[in-house]
């Protein structure tokens, strides 16, 4: 069956992930620089929020899986940016001195990225997308 695009409006999924991903590709490209990728950052932040974060606290925080926070942390560990430690039987998480040397560095770009954004996307219109999603059942 063959759909004709005018009789169906634009799909908001494709029209919001093509969004995400230009503003991805803006913040990405201003902190290439800092050698911290937006993935990277957001965790990074979070850890530095809340000191021995657990591990599945900072996965229901950033809307993670489990496996895609181990995957994406693992480089981080790796580089000495993070550290894991078990607390009785919880996996906790803290920066190390050169995890918060990435993220300051990381922030001042991320700023800068976040300011050309702003230019573009008011920050109202997404809050209003924002609270108009999490109506939507999971």
């Amino acid at each position: 069956m063959m759909i004709a695009a005018d009789d169906a409006p634009p799909c908001l999924y494709l029209r919001l992930r093509l969004a995400s991903r230009r503003l991805l590709s803006l913040y990405e490209a201003r902190m290439a620089a800092s050698g911290v990728s937006m993935s990277q950052f957001g965790l990074l932040a979070g850890i530095a929020e809340e000191p021995d974060l657990t591990m599945s606290r900072l996965a229901e925080l950033r809307e993670l899986s489990p496996s895609t926070l181990t995957r994406t942390l693992r480089p981080m560990e790796d580089a000495g940016w993070v550290e894991v430690f078990v607390d009785g039987r919880q996996r906790r998480l803290r920066l190390t001195r050169e995890g918060r040397a990435r993220l300051k560095a990381a922030y001042a770009r991320w700023k800068s990225a976040q300011a050309e954004a702003v230019e573009i996307v008011s920050p109202r219109d997404v809050e209003r997308v924002l609270r108009a999603t999490e109506k939507l059942p999971l």
